[in-house]
């Protein structure tokens, strides 16, 4: 009778929201004389896909030529009181069996994150979250990450492990027993070509609310746009994030390991800043995330770029409450009986909304048929502290006979290159004062720091405080705006005119 061994570890991993968990596999054999399928056994909280691997495994084992003899096969999953989910752990799995009956070598798996799922032809499959879990395998120690082709792929971009691809389970025995997987090249991040026009040219007129877009994008403020239909509000917001500044290493790291927790990693680093625009019927799960499983919603989906809710007041008032946190942290925080999980959500608000019910409230052409009860109501469907997050608001006009039928900008709006131009003032001027963070994130100790401000310019604020009854959270959001309106202008210091036009880019409605 063959005696058992000692119990055998890999390593892995398992997805908890967009972050990855290194999970320790643990496995022993014991062999027995009966006759009869071998017994397998699975604990650590495994969910129903884990449950049903261990009887794919062996099919793969045996394909392999590494047949799995009569006896007791016990798997433990490490941490044992966190639950685990998904098929990412099938390659550890497969591999901590085969040593445990003797097969391999148990010393050849250590320090090896191993990852994939595998078919019973013992072919390996891609899965979500490589480059999330190449992250956690280098801040436990772990030097290396063996998975399919794309899940390695991305595992590469983070420069802190070495990442080899395999394609079938065969390759990764291979490793093991001598024939060495080549090593794919440390990916250096691609350089992100200048951004393509973001058409602002073409919408027509809108001066102000093309102003407005600037200083949402140079200071990542959010932005609520009020007007008729036909306005342009749709046509502006959609251009936002192509107005931004391109997202820097660190955030498009970020931005890659959301999509590839999600299942949409881009091919590579992500060189684009997100734009999300759900419909109005989406649930409140599907906005900030959640469910059985702890998907990431559209906030996180949209996590380091633009969040688009059109028609604000249709949103069902829960779910945008769900969003109050998020704006404030830029994280959304999902507690669970066994564990509280933190999904990214820093996100620009851009959203839109018609004046009343009927939507012609102020139109110039056409007459409002709502009762001022009736624009009451709807506009009490967006609650004060939801409005308060939201640094920018103005109001948007429908542009006149002479600004649609014009072949070319009127002199008075700007063209896009134009903003792009005092864009990069905003950004060289934010730089020279050793500030990363956007003003939108600046705390209030960094705002009396790079936020001073004369008498006069103090005395504005006190009277338009007295006069909106701002919170405290809406003056600060005031002066966050004013020093970003001075870096667009190249002003060190806060003038009077930025606070005045700070306080214009914020209407009561």
């Amino acid at each position: 009778m063959r005696r058992a061994i000692r119990t055998v570890r890999a390593y892995g991993s398992c997805l908890e929201g967009t972050e990855a968990a290194v999970v320790r596999v643990e496995a022993r054999f014991t062999p027995s004389e009966k006759t009869g399928r071998t017994e397998v056994v699975m604990t650590g909280l495994p969910d129903a896909i884990l449950r049903e691997t261990k009887w794919r495994l062996l099919d793969a084992l045996e394909e392999c030529g590494l047949r799995v003899p009569q006896g007791r096969l016990l798997l433990h999953l490490i941490p044992a009181a966190k639950p685990k989910r998904g098929d990412s752990l099938d390659l550890a799995l497969a591999l901590a069996s085969a040593a445990a009956c003797g097969h391999l070598d148990p010393s050849a798996l250590d320090d090896i994150l191993w990852l994939g799922e595998i078919g019973i032809d013992g072919e390996l499959h891609a899965v979500p979250g490589g480059l999330a879990a190449a992250i956690a395998a280098g801040e436990s120690g772990i030097s290396e990450v063996i998975a399919p082709e794309a899940t390695a792929l991305e595992a590469a971009y983070t420069q802190r492990v070495t990442a080899r691809a395999a394609r079938r389970l065969k390759d990764a025995v291979g490793h093991i027993t001598g024939r060495t997987l080549p090593a794919l090249s440390s990916l250096e991040p691609a350089e992100i070509t200048p951004q393509a026009s973001a058409g602002l040219d073409e919408v027509r007129g809108q001066a102000a609310a093309k102003e407005a877009l600037l200083v949402a994008a140079a200071g990542q403020h959010g932005l609520l746009l009020l007007g008729p239909p036909g306005s342009g509000k749709t046509m502006l917001a959609k251009r936002i994030a192509g107005l931004m500044p391109p997202p820097t290493l660190h955030e498009r790291l970020e931005i890659t390991r959301v999509l590839s927790a999600a299942g949409r990693w881009p091919g590579g680093l992500a060189t684009e800043r997100p734009f999300r625009a759900p419909h109005h019927t989406a649930s409140h799960v599907a906005l900030v995330g959640g469910g059985p499983k702890v998907e990431p919603g559209e906030a996180s989906l949209a996590h380091q770029g633009v969040l688009f809710l059109d028609e604000l007041p249709e949103f069902r008032r829960e779910t945008l409450e769900a969003l109050r946190e998020p704006l404030e942290s830029g994280e959304v925080l999902i507690s669970r009986a066994g564990a509280k999980l933190r999904l990214p959500a820093r996100v620009l608000l851009a959203a839109a909304m018609n004046p009343c019910p009927c939507g012609w409230l102020g139109h110039p052409r056409k007459n409002c048929r709502c009762t001022p009860h009736a624009i009451s109501r709807y506009r009490g469907r967006i609650s004060g502290p939801f409005l308060d997050r939201v640094d920018l608001r103005i109001e948007v006009p429908p542009p006149s006979f002479e600004e649609i039928l014009c072949t070319r900008p009127l002199s008075s709006t700007p063209r896009e290159d134009q903003l792009r131009d005092r864009l990069k003032d905003s950004l060289k001027c934010r730089a020279e004062r050793g500030q990363i963070t956007p003003n939108s994130q600046l705390t209030p100790s960094e705002l009396d720091r790079w936020a001073a401000h004369d008498k006069k310019s103090l005395s504005l604020l006190e009277r338009a405080t007295a006069r909106g009854g701002w919170t405290a959270r809406g003056l600060q959001s005031t002066r966050r705006v004013a020093r970003t309106l001075a870096d667009l202008d190249s002003s060190e210091e806060i003038q009077p005119e930025h606070i005045a036009r700070a306080i214009g880019l914020r209407a009561e409605f």
